[in-house]
Parts: structure tokens; C-alpha cells; sequence
């Protein structure tokens, strides 16, 4: 259902001749935000999702009429079934091309890797940007932390290697950040748009460096298919943002005229919203007021610090599309609120705002809001100087009601990291997953996983669960390093009862072993059932290091439903290389919905770090695109120069 801006409207339900039932629900106006135009794809439309909605007679049935009309009127859950339904329309069967050298849109056929002679830089600062700033990767307990420097090599393109379409180099040492995403705004499901009007399909990166006149802090990149003109993509806009560095992800307007994101200076936090303006040359904005914000001419930005002077180095921002109001945490474990960001005057909320989430101050992973409920859910992770979790007060999970800022904490779920990554929440179950990366096994000599050996895992909780509660575990596998977000596969977005899903969940665990595995864990009827192990995504992590859990991304294309993944730098993925500094991006077939340890990756590509969050369109014209940037420098092939690339790689017909 479609709703015009600022419009006020009732369901008026009637029954007869049972009677007449008069049901209304009460919606807030929408702020003057202007009406989406195409499909914005950010970080947040990975973490909150739906399953099939179901009708409103059977809502009305089951008595959950008034939750069914606000998640059917979420603009989140309409553009997620555009992108759905015109994927099972188009019917393609994208595949994973073998290389051919006279693609449109390559300027190298080989893989992007740091060319003999250079060396993976910045290997611990690079991983750890986004999420973990404080502390290296390495294992708290004594173990040695991780400078491994090994030489790339150059070698021939495998024939399962993801096609490179473009890499592009925004500077060295740039990247989006682990953990966190570039975002993408197309103006149709199934056809590229490479024109003028309304506007060219776009791709945003935060670099993660701090921006100068010559180096962009965030950048949008257009001319992005092989069916546009020219061979390499085209500088869209890019902006020196002029107050510190964008380490978190960014989030659009619905119309994709404006984006939000978070920059730091030294330790303290801004939230930015900026209109943009095509440009393929380097501007420095520089802040105008609030109250002028709405009616300045692009481009233009207000920079707004956070109240409480703190710090933000893994919280993204979540925009509330209806009401107009952002979300976003920070480092001393407050929850802010803004109001007015895309369609008023952008302002941070008073008392009882910023809300104190966490008791232990430690930092807030990225919030999500439930439609269903209107709450807010959020994580704990460590960011101080404290050796664990345990120690610090951190790795619970939060409710958060942003009508009364009232705050419910789960048990703690998390020992040593704590809950770096947002949850991922399926909606129409009303059920909440948080992925940790070592529970309480830390803590007991009867661990499943060992004497004091943590688990990996993933929780699964209801959207209004109450204080104290532990939720449902599946472990996968021994636990140390933190651990990102899992997916679900097509099997659950399109389940049959939409209050009680079957499908699976896939998740990257292991993350106390030497090697990162992929797993798979069964849904029946809203209840997750034992994990099912996978194939080990990587095989030769370096004796006595831990593995970082890399997150997941699915897409089904009308025909294959697929995942993407990374691995780490010291990985070795068997699908890419055997050069311990290179990190992995690969791609599994799940359609079946089946996996065992002997699954192989339909794909691999060489990134060097390892990746950031991946991105996928489902462009059936142009092919299915992929997203991302490495987390160390590399060679960006059709810019021919070494340094953070900007990242497009496709999956064509044959």
C-alpha cells in the first residue's frame, strides 16, 4: 500500500452479518520527506526483514490486524517485496561468468591483488576499522597479535573467480569498514538506469579517512553497468565532509535525494545529513545551520555533534521512514534521537534523550527498529580498555521504547566481545537473532565446547522479550573473536505462514578455531532446530590465531538464491589463493537448501583484508552486482593505481 506524504488515514473493517467491527489504526502523519522513486539498499535493509505478510483477512482472523496494517505500510517491507517479486518475475539464471576478455566493462581480467612487491598495509588497523578501534584482532589472552606481512603474487585468473566489472581507487587506506556497507540507490528493479532522469543508479562508500581537497571522506560512483557508456564507472559526487572520518555506514532518503551517516573527530561524534549534487569534482562542504538545512541549495550539509560529546565507532545510523526520525548509538552506551532529518528541521532529541542503554557504558552495536512494535533493538559491545565483557558489564541485548525511552536488558549473551553487529530481525514472526561470538561457555567448566571454552552462536528471541531473558541458542562451533550477521534464504522470505516461517538462517561461525565455517541453521515453524555444518570458508588460519566471523548477504534472483561472504587476511580461502594476505570474497549456491562440508563456492575473488558488507542489486538487465570495497589497499584495476578500491564485480548469463 502506497500512502502519500503528511496523509492521515483509518482501516474501517466491517463484518456482517456477525456484527460490525470498527478498527482503526492510529498511523503518524508522515513528515514532508519526498516519496521514494527507486529502491534505496543500505545497511538497514539487511537487518530487518520479512517474511511473507500474509492477507488482511487473515490477519484480521488471527485478531493481529493493527500489527499487520503498520508492517504492510512500512516503507521498508514494501520495497523489499518490489525487489522480491520483480526477481521471481525476471527468471534469469544468473551465473557466476567465466572470464572473457573482451567483457564491456573490463579494463583487466585478472583478479584485483597488490601487485609483486607490495605489501598488505595497515593489515590490524584496516580489519578493525568500523567495529573494533580500540583493539587489534588479535587473542586478548596472550597470544601474539596478528602482524603477518606476506607478498601477493600475481597469478592467472581461476575459472571460478568472480568477473570483475570495476575497481576503482578512492585513496589509500580507504575503505567502507568491516562490518559496515556501501549503500546503493537503483530507479527500477529490472532495468539499469544509466540517464540523467530522475537520475543515474548510484553506489555511496565512506572512505574511513579523513577528507582533505583532495581526498574524498565519502564518494558516489554512477555509470555503473557495462550497458552504460564508456568501460569504467563515473565519479557521481564526492565530498570532503570537512569535520573527521565516516567509519560506520550511511543511510538514505526515500527518495535517495539526502543521506545520513555519523563522523568522528577525535573522540567525539556528529550525525551529517547532506543533499547532493551531481559533480565529478572534489568538493569541501562546510556545515550551514540546522534551521537553514531545509532550504539550502545542494550540495549542502548540517553537522549535527551529539549531545553528550561521546564518540561513535560501530553504531550505523536507522532511519525511521514514517516518522522521520533516526536512531544511533555511540560509545558510552547511549541511545540518540533525531528528528526532522529528511523532511524538517534536523534536530537531536532532549531528555530523556540520549537514553542510557548499557550499564556498562561499553559501546552499542548499530539499532534496529521493529515495525511491528515500534521498539528499538540494540547490543552491547566492549570498546574500553577492560580485558572482557565480563569484566566490563557488556553483551546484552536491549528493547528500547522510544515513546517512554523504558529499557529491557536480556541476560548477558556475550563474554568477550560482546554484540559488535545489529540484530537481524524477521518482522512478521516477531522474532529478534543476535549472533554472538562467545557465550557463557567462557565461563563454565561444562561448556559444550570445551572446559571454559566459549561457544559461538545465535540467539533467538521474541521482538518484545522481557528482562532477563536468555532467549534460544544455536551454536556454531568454538568461540572467541566477535561475530557478524547471518541471512535468511529465499525458502523463508517466502514461507507460507508469516507468523511462523520455515526456511533457514546462514550464518559464519567457528570464531575459536582456526578456521571460519559456514553453517546452516534449519527454521520449522519459527523455532530454529540443530545447525547443520557446512564447508569451512577458510582452511588455513595461522596456528594460535582466532577467526573473526565475517556476515552474509542472500539474493535470489528468480531462479538461484545465493549468499556472499568474506574471509579474513591470514585465511587462505582454498576458493581464492594461498597467499596468507589476501582475504576472500565468495559466493554459494543455496537453493537446494542443502549444505555439507563438502559444498564449494560457485565464485571467488581475491580482496585484500578481507571485505566490508556486501551489497547486491537485482538488476535482471544488467546482471546481479556486488558491492564492496577490501579492507586493505590493493590494486584497483580500471583506475591502474594501488590504494582502497571501490569495488563492482557481476554475475552475468553465461
Amino acid at each position: 500500500m502506497n500512502l502519500p506524504a503528511n496523509s492521515k488515514f483509518c482501516w474501517c473493517i466491517r463484518l456482517l452479518p456477525l456484527g460490525v467491527i470498527a478498527t482503526t489504526v492510529a498511523v503518524t502523519p508522515l513528515a514532508p520527506q519526498a516519496a521514494p522513486i527507486g529502491i534505496p539498499d543500505d545497511w538497514s535493509h539487511h537487518h530487518v526483514v520479512f517474511s511473507a505478510a500474509g492477507s488482511a483477512s487473515d490477519a484480521i482472523r488471527n485478531g493481529t490486524y493493527a500489527r499487520w496494517a503498520a508492517i504492510v505500510s512500512d516503507p521498508r517491507y514494501q520495497l523489499q517485496q518490489r525487489k522480491r517479486a520483480a526477481a521471481a518475475a525476471a527468471g534469469t539464471n544468473l551465473r557466476f561468468a567465466a572470464p572473457a576478455p573482451d567483457d564491456a566493462g573490463e579494463n583487466e581480467p585478472g583478479l584485483a591483488s597488490v601487485p609483486s612487491g607490495e605489501e598488505a598495509s595497515g593489515t590490524d588497523s584496516h580489519l578493525a576499522r568500523g567495529i573494533f578501534p580500540a583493539f587489534p584482532l588479535g587473542d586478548e589472552r596472550g597470544k601474539s597479535p596478528r602482524h603477518v606481512h606476506h607478498r601477493h603474487r600475481n597469478r592467472p585468473r581461476a575459472p571460478n573467480d568472480l568477473r570483475l566489472d570495476w575497481s576503482e581507487n578512492m585513496g589509500s587506506g580507504a575503505t567502507v569498514g568491516m562490518g559496515m556497507y556501501a549503500a546503493k540507490y537503483s530507479f527500477g528493479t529490472s532495468a539499469a538506469n544509466c540517464s540523467s532522469s530522475p537520475s543515474p543508479d548510484f553506489v555511496v562508500y565512506n572512505t574511513s579517512v579523513e577528507g582533505t581537497a583532495s581526498q574524498a571522506s565519502i564518494i558516489a560512483f554512477d555509470n555503473l553497468y557495462s550497458s552504460c557508456t564508456g568501460t569504467v564507472p563515473s565519479v557521481y559526487w564526492a565530498y570532503d565532509t570537512a569535520g573527521g572520518t565516516i567509519v560506520t555506514s550511511a543511510t538514505f532518503s526515500l527518495d535517495g535525494r539526502q543521506v545520513a551517516f555519523v563522523q568522528s573527530s577525535g573522540t567525539a561524534a556528529s550525525l551529517v545529513v547532506l543533499k547532493w549534487s551531481p559533480s565529478s569534482t572534489l568538493s569541501v562542504l562546510a556545515s550551514t545551520s540546522a534551521a537553514s538545512y531545509r532550504s539550502c541549495t545542494a550540495p549542502c550539509m548540517t553537522v549535527i555533534p551529539f549531545s553528550n560529546g561521546a564518540n561513535d565507532s560501530g553504531s550505523s545510523v536507522y532511519e525511521n521512514y514514517a516518522a522521520d526520525v533516526l536512531y544511533v548509538g555511540d560509545d558510552t552506551g547511549h541511545l540518540h534521537q533525531f528528528t526532522g532529518v529528511f523532511g524538517g528541521t534536523p534536530a537531536e532529541s532532549g531528555t530523556p534523550w540520549p537514553v542510557s542503554v548499557s550499564t556498562g557504558g561499553e559501546g552499542l552495536s548499530s539499532p534496529v527498529i521493529d515495525p511491528g512494535t515500534g521498539n528499538i533493538l540494540v547490543g552491547d559491545y566492549l570498546v574500553s580498555g577492560a580485558p572482557n565483557c565480563a569484566a566490563a558489564g557488556c553483551g546484552y541485548f536491549y528493547n528500547v521504547n522510544p515513546s517512554t525511552a523504558a529499557v529491557v536488558r536480556s541476560a548477558r549473551l556475550d563474554f568477550i566481545y560482546g554484540l559488535v553487529d545489529g540484530p537481524l530481525v524477521d518482522v512478521n514472526a516477531e522474532t529478534a537473532y543476535v549472533f554472538v561470538g562467545a557465550d557463557s561457555g567462557f565461563e563454565s567448566s561444562s561448556s559444550p565446547c570445551g572446559s571454559r571454552v566459549p561457544c559461538s552462536g545465535v540467539f533467538q528471541f521474541s521482538t518484545s522479550f522481557s528482562s532477563g531473558a536468555s532467549g534460544t541458542e544455536a551454536r556454531t562451533g568454538a568461540g572467541y573473536e566477535f561475530m557478524l550477521s547471518g541471512t535468511f534464504d529465499n525458502q523463508l522470505f517466502t514461507s507460507a505462514d508469516p507468523s511462523s516461517p520455515t526456511g533457514n538462517l546462514y550464518v559464519i561461525g567457528d570464531t575459536g578455531s582456526a578456521n571460519n565455517t559456514l553453517y546452516q541453521i534449519p527454521i520449522a515453524s519459527n523455532v530454529m532446530g540443530k545447525p547443520v555444518t557446512g564447508p569451512a570458508v577458510s582452511t588455513n588460519y595461522t596456528s594460535g590465531y582466532m577467526s573473526a566471523a565475517m556476515g552474509l548477504t542472500e539474493i535470489f534472483n528468480g531462479t538461484d538464491d545465493y549468499i556472499f561472504t568474506s574471509a579474513l587476511i591470514f585465511a587462505a580461502p582454498p576458493a581464492c589463493t594461498s597467499s596468507l594476505a589476501d582475504g576472500c570474497v565468495m559466493g554459494f549456491n543455496v537453493t537446494s537448501g542443502t549444505i555439507s562440508p563438502s559444498t564449494t563456492p560457485i565464485g571467488a575473488s581475491t580482496a585484500a583484508g578481507g571485505a566490508s558488507g556486501i551489497i547486491i542489486d537485482n538488476i535482471a538487465v544488467a546482471g546481479s552486482n556486488i558491492y564492496f570495497t577490501p579492507l586493505s589497499n590493493q590494486l584497483c584495476t580500471t583506475s591502474s593505481s594501488t590504494g582502497g578500491c571501490a569495488i563492482q564485480t557481476s554475475q552475468s548469463s553465461p
